[in-house]
């Protein structure tokens, strides 16, 4: 076989092994990746810049939906545990029929005492938030009925105004449940608000460093291309030196080889830019039916991003004083510092002053029925102012059970002008004291609050050692990717000028083809690791912003 066949041969190897939709014989475009099978996504394309990723990543991350709503419930707790200072009305009708037996004839000769009432009750209840004083405030209304023959006034009404205060003199004086409750819930609302701030900074350092891989991927599919297109060029120049007869048959099948290598590289590049597609998607993407799954993402930058200082002091500095989750452990401190005050209250004895003051009022018709000291002395005056007729002398004045003041005799009105005329006054006050000298619930209360806050605080302490860990892991990573960039960018120009040199010496005679495609590998490899250095210093400036906690004054990102 003579080498024209030999050579018609190996040029045909490309045809047979070429794979569906890369056409070798023509260059791969570089500011494209549609030349390779990319599953499930159509040709419209999305120019993204970092700032709307951001902002679609926080408008439609679920994480963030959930927060949310923790926040809401914090606040709703809040509302709930305030609404025990609410103000309780209370209305209370009632009626009333009731027969009770009786030994006193005078009351009921038949020995059934009957009576009937109906009542109005009204009252207000009130605990206030100083110093744990609490009123109440009630106004009790009657119309009475009765059988007992010895009532001056049936029926009658009563009425009552009457206003109690109660205020604790040590427990509970300064701290109480429900003004510790109301502690704890604001406490807790701000500390969700330090936890959605965390779950958004989360998603930010998240969609940034899905978008910088998506980019990095799509550069590395570029570099990817070129490689291609640098070894279909190099496949030229062999075919045309061994066509003027310059260079031996044998050398296509380097070339060939190198063209097959780069274009599986490439393939390979290409389903990398939609996996990493993918990944963005999912954390920008409002739900799987949004249509961005269809389309393809152009992130529109590619720079580095600006790049923090890197002295440690400024830096822990400001980790300090930002770090949402360090905020989040001292509100949980403060809870804990109210649940510890109000537990120490609880061993304190009970020491409360009440007070009181009511007045009341009066009315009735007067009773029509005969009083029964009339008819059981009857018939003695009678005898006796007879006898006294005899005698000359004067009769024995009527016997009167006394009359009914005028201000009594009325309805429901004249008992409430009673009331108002404040003639009927109550006053009263006392003193309440409870001590238990074994409190032990109170005391084991005390502990666990105390357990709680030690936990806390050295709780407080590993996550200091986290955040210092973590400033300082970051700074190193923004001086290790400016490092590695200038190492890159060098090592490319120097590539550059060797695969230059390599390709006028190999048109010459002068090099072979195995040292035009080695300089090539370097040049490729050389813009590979400058896409790889740019990609960490874009990672590490993310990780940095969350570390320092200024991702979110970064971006220009408030929070509601």
């Amino acid at each position: 076989m003579n080498l024209r066949i030999v050579a018609a041969l190996l040029m045909g190897l490309p045809a047979l092994a070429q794979p569906p939709g890369i056409d070798q014989t023509a260059p791969v475009d570089i500011g494209s990746i549609d030349q390779a099978s990319r599953v499930g996504v159509s040709s419209v394309e999305v120019r993204l810049t970092l700032d709307l990723a951001l902002e679609l990543a926080l408008k439609n991350n679920l994480a963030i939906e959930v927060e949310r709503t923790q926040l809401d419930a914090a606040a709703q707790a809040l509302t709930g545990a305030k609404g025990a200072f609410d103000t309780v009305t209370l209305w209370q009708p009632s009626i009333s029929d009731m027969t009770t037996p009786t030994t006193n004839t005078l009351f009921a000769p038949d020995g059934k005492l009957k009576d009937k009432a109906v009542n109005w009750n009204m009252g207000l209840r009130q605990k206030t938030p100083w110093n744990g004083l609490s009123l109440n405030v009630a106004f009790d209304n009657a119309r009475q009925t009765t059988t007992n023959v010895i009532t001056a006034l049936n029926p009658f009404y009563t009425s009552r105004l009457s206003a109690v205060i109660s205020a604790p003199l040590w427990r509970g004086r300064r701290i109480d449940r429900d003004r510790a409750e109301i502690r704890i819930r604001s406490k807790a609302v701000e500390q969700s608000r330090a936890d959605f701030e965390t779950s958004v900074v989360d998603v930010i350092t998240l969609a940034q460093s899905a978008y910088w891989d998506l980019a990095a991927t799509r550069e590395d599919a570029k570099v990817a291309a070129m490689a291609v297109n640098l070894a279909l060029e190099q496949l030229g120049r062999t075919r045309r030196a061994i066509d003027a007869g310059t260079l031996a048959p044998v050398e296509m099948a380097a070339s060939e080889a190198e063209l097959q290598r780069r274009i599986d590289t490439y393939v390979t590049a290409v389903g990398a830019v939609t996996v990493t597609e993918n990944a963005l998607k999912g954390v920008i993407a409002a739900g799987r039916q949004d249509e961005i799954w269809s389309k393809r993402i152009v992130p529109a930058e590619t720079r580095e991003l600006n790049v923090p200082d890197t002295d440690v002091v400024a830096a822990m500095s400001s980790a300090m004083a930002k770090r949402p989750e360090l905020r989040s452990l001292d509100l949980q401190k403060a809870q804990a510092s109210v649940q510890k005050s109000l537990a120490s209250d609880s061993t304190k004895p009970t020491v409360s002053l009440t007070g009181s003051y009511s007045v009341a009022g009066l009315a009735g018709a007067q009773a029509t029925t005969a009083s029964p000291f009339s008819s059981l002395f009857g018939s003695i005056t009678d005898r006796l102012n007879t006898l006294s007729g005899i005698q000359g002398l004067p009769p024995l004045p009527a016997v009167s059970s006394g009359g009914i003041p005028a201000s009594l005799v009325g309805g429901y009105g004249s008992s409430l002008s009673n009331l108002i005329s404040g003639d009927f006054p109550t006053i009263q006050a006392g003193l309440l004291i409870e001590w238990n000298p074994r409190n032990r619930t109170a005391e084991a209360a005390l502990a666990q609050a105390g357990l709680v806050e030690r936990r806390l605080n050295i709780v407080k302490r590993q996550l200091e050692q986290a955040i210092e860990a973590e400033v300082r892991n970051s700074l190193q990573g923004l001086a290790t990717a400016r490092q590695r960039i200038q190492a890159a960018q060098a090592s490319e120009r120097a590539a550059q000028e060797k695969l230059d040199s390599e390709i006028r010496l190999f048109q010459t005679g002068e090099s072979t083809n195995f040292l035009v495609l080695t300089r090539q590998n370097e040049l490729i490899d050389s813009k590979r690791r400058a896409v790889t250095a740019t990609l960490f210093l874009n990672r590490a400036v993310a990780q940095a912003q969350k570390a320092l906690g200024t991702a979110l004054s970064s971006h220009n990102i408030k929070l509601d």
